[in-house]
Parts: C-alpha cells; sequence; structure tokens
C-alpha cells in the first residue's frame, strides 16, 4: 500500500513539481523538481513542513529552507493534507481512524482479554514454546508486540529474558503496568503505551513475541506491526512465531448454505404493517453471504486435503501483506457440489530446541480463532473427473481488516462463481469462546519449573 502524490508548485517563480513517495514503512521520501526533470532538492527523512499563508508552503530539508507556492489555494490545501499525512506513522497512514479507535477500545477491556488468555491451547502453547526454547530467551532482550495484559512478557521472563519491552496501543497498558508491578516484575519488563510504528526502543533486540493472528489470520492487520518491529531486531534475531501456514479446502455443508440463503426470507414480505419491503430482499441476501463464518467446522465437511501457504515472518514485508492471492486447483472423481471455502492457520515456533506448533486446524483442539468459511451465493455442481480452478483474493483495507474475493470456474468453462467477502463483518456462529471448566483451571501451571508438554501438533 504505497504513498505516492505529485502536485504543481512553484518555487521562486519557476514551475516545479512536488513529489511525496513512499512504501509501506515508516519513511517517506520528498523531492522537487524542475520542469526538465532536475532534481532541486530530495530528503528521504529529516524533513518538515510549514504554512506561511495560504498559497505558501515552506519545506525544510536539513539547512536548506523551500519555500513553495501554489497558483490554487485548493492545491496548497491539497499539498498541506499530503504532507500532514507523510510525516504521520505508517499505521495512521493505512487506517480509518475510527476504525483504529474502536479497535484500540475493544482490546481495553478486560473481558476481551480474559477471553483470550483462558483460550487455554493458545496460552499454554504460547508458554511450553518459550520454556522448551529457553536458550533463545536466557539473558535476551525481548521486545513483545501488542503485548495486552503482559502475559507473553511474563513468559519470557520465566524463560529467563534479562529484559522484556512490552509495547500495547490501547489503554490495556495501565493493567499491563499494574500486573507487572503486583508480580514484583517491574526490574524487567517495561510496558510501553504506543505502537510498534511510532515508539522507540532503548536498544535491539535478541527475540520479537508477539500473539498478532486475527480470524483468518490476517483480520486486524497486527501482522504488519509484527513484521514492522524487525527494525529493533539484532542480526540473526528470532521471532516466535516465525512462520505461519495458511490453509484453504473447499467445502460441503448445505445446512450452512440453506442457512444464509433463508436469513433473507423477512425481506420478501409483500405487506409488512401495509409496506411492501420486497425490493430489499437482494441486498439483503448479498450482505448475509458477504459475511465470513467464524465456527467450528466439522472435518467431514471438508472436500479433499488443504492448499498451503506459507509466511514467513522473519523475511516478510508489511509490502507482502497488502494484498495476497491463493490460487487452488481440485478434481473430483465422483460429482462434488462445493459451498465455499473453507480456512485455518497453523504458527510455528522455531526455536534452538524445539519447533512447536500452535493450531486452529478442524482436526485440532479448538482455540478462540475457529475456522473460518467463505460461501458461495451459488454452489458450483463439479462434474465427474472435471478440475476445479479458484483464487481467494486478498486485499488489506483502511478498516484493519480486508477485502476478500473468491473466484470458482470449471476448467474448460466460461463460467464464473464468485462472492466478494467482508472480512470486517463476520457471522459468528457460535454465540462466545466456552470458559474454562473446573478441570481447567486446576491444569494451569503454578510451578513454571516443571518441564512442559508439546502440544498436539496439526494432522491437517
Amino acid at each position: 500500500m504505497g504513498f505516492n502524490s505529485v502536485i504543481e508548485a512553484q518555487l521562486d517563480g519557476q514551475p516545479v513539481q512536488l513529489t511525496i513517495s513512499g512504501g509501506s514503512g515508516n519513511r517517506v521520501s520528498i523531492s522537487i523538481t524542475a520542469e526538465e526533470g532536475r532534481v532541486v532538492a530530495q530528503s528521504d527523512s529529516g524533513w518538515s513542513f510549514s504554512t506561511l499563508s495560504d498559497n505558501q508552503l515552506q519545506i525544510t530539508m536539513g539547512e536548506r529552507c523551500l519555500g513553495l507556492s501554489f497558483v490554487q489555494h485548493q492545491d496548497a490545501l491539497f499539498a498541506e493534507q499530503q504532507l500532514r499525512l507523510a510525516a504521520s506513522s505508517v499505521f495512521d497512514r493505512t487506517r480509518e481512524q475510527a476504525s483504529v479507535a474502536e479497535y484500540f477500545k475493544f482490546y481495553a477491556i478486560l473481558s476481551q482479554q480474559q477471553n483470550m488468555l483462558t483460550d487455554f491451547v493458545r496460552t499454554g502453547t504460547y508458554q511450553r514454546a518459550m520454556m522448551m526454547n529457553s536458550v533463545d530467551f536466557r539473558g535476551k532482550v525481548v521486545c513483545d508486540v501488542g503485548c495486552g495484559t503482559g502475559i507473553l512478557s511474563f513468559f519470557a521472563a520465566q524463560a529467563g529474558a534479562r529484559k522484556v519491552y512490552g509495547i500495547e496501543a490501547s489503554n490495556m497498558a495501565d493493567y499491563a503496568k499494574k500486573l507487572v508491578a503486583h508480580n514484583g516484575m517491574s526490574h524487567l519488563i517495561q510496558i510501553i503505551n504506543g505502537k510498534v510504528e511510532e515508539v522507540e526502543l532503548p536498544e535491539k533486540v535478541d527475540i520479537i513475541i508477539s500473539e498478532p493472528m486475527g480470524i483468518m489470520l490476517v483480520n486486524e492487520r497486527m501482522l504488519e506491526s509484527y513484521v514492522h518491529a524487525r527494525k529493533w531486531l539484532k542480526p540473526g534475531g528470532n521471532m516466535f512465531p516465525t512462520t505461519s501456514t495458511f490453509f484453504v479446502c473447499p467445502f460441503n455443508d448445505e445446512h450452512l448454505y440453506y442457512e444464509t440463503a433463508s436469513k433473507a426470507g423477512f425481506w420478501t414480505t409483500p405487506s409488512f404493517f401495509g409496506v411492501d419491503v420486497g425490493c430489499l430482499w437482494q441486498s439483503s441476501n448479498e450482505e448475509n453471504f458477504r459475511q465470513p463464518v467464524v465456527e467450528y467446522i466439522e472435518p467431514h465437511h471438508l472436500l479433499g486435503e488443504p492448499v498451503c501457504t506459507e509466511f514467513d515472518f522473519l523475511s516478510l514485508t508489511e509490502d507482502d501483506l497488502q494484498e495476497i492471492r491463493i490460487p487452488f486447483e481440485y478434481t473430483f472423481t465422483n460429482p462434488t457440489l462445493v459451498h465455499g471455502i473453507a480456512t485455518w492457520f497453523d504458527v510455528v515456533f522455531r526455536g534452538s530446541q524445539h519447533s512447536v506448533t500452535l493450531s486452529t486446524s478442524p482436526r485440532a483442539p479448538l482455540t478462540h480463532w475457529y475456522q473460518v468459511r467463505c460461501l458461495l451465493k451459488k454452489p458450483v455442481l463439479l462434474p465427474p473427473n472435471e478440475t476445479m480452478c479458484g483464487e481467494l483474493h486478498m486485499k488489506a483495507n483502511r478498516k484493519q481488516s480486508y477485502d476478500i474475493v473468491l473466484r470458482i470456474s470449471i476448467k474448460g468453462s466460461s463460467v464464473m462463481f464468485q462472492n466478494e467477502i467482508n472480512l470486517k463483518e463476520p457471522n459468528f456462529r457460535l454465540s462466545s469462546f466456552p470458559g474454562p471448566s473446573p478441570a481447567m483451571m486446576a491444569s494451569v501451571e503454578h510451578d513454571t519449573a516443571r518441564p512442559p508438554v508439546p502440544p498436539p501438533q496439526s494432522t491437517a
């Protein structure tokens, strides 16, 4: 999601072009070029600007101050807006502020944190991954991205870290500081309230830890902040989790399909208190099918083996996450009715001593991520031995989520089955994540010296 603006202006009475450009990183460059293409001034960093009058701006690059004039006031306003946007962090440039405010408000609520903490598969696997690879933490400096209550920071300390910097942008940082102080860890764990894209650390780190996965892996766009934090990672450093595998698989589920199709039934009413609401049926039906369905998937609904896409967080860039295309192809020997595509993911903690997997597969223990299904508005009936080709196309949006297009066709046919999915507005078919039972609570480790047990591995 690049940043690029070209604005006509004047410098000392001569026409010039002001160019503002950059990628997904924090650095945005500006340049001023004359008509013949000669670069008058250019800076990749360390520039600033100020408003001189309605039609004039001053740009400072190091010791140079350049006064730009604009013929139209609206051009000056646009230039000021673009420069102000360029001077902000990549986080603010690429997200709607209303969405950001809602997001951080949500994660500042203790009950929401409790929902994640009491996902014992999630929390227990993180602790086991660190304790089983204590050599990677002992005496090391750790950065915890989006630390929430600071639970992962505590795990890093338990594994022997020398210093842990927990970064949290929401007001949950206040609770994290309270927990750190209450547990006598203020000398070891430092909570920093701010965005990864905007704060600074006093030193480089040996390992970055985080729980940046949203539903369907990418929702909430926290993966970008996670890989952005590599700016602090020492050469040869590690990230926990280290890699992720995203799985897609066609599914058949007539009950889910007809349940979704029937939701718009109300909008066929010819006389609702004397009003015919039938003209809204199509809009309601499309709205319902745009919702990804979040729930546990019975494995028997899956059709074949999943297609895998790998992400390596040690090399993945923020630009890589702006647009993701996942092609797939399936051939079935029997007539097959496909209602859509099911998705889930694994993450792997690749340490010096052990590799530990956290799986959200339908065949693994249930997590609060469940699995996610994207429905087609019309199912695909695949004849025997015919090949189904398709693509899941995901594009990041400013609402901290992704716009998804699911396309499926039968090889050799011009007919295309397509549906647009709004990942920001999922349909949670299960009302809430089941809370811990007394037995689960009793199993929580209080003695961290006890040897951890590896989590079950995915069979997907």
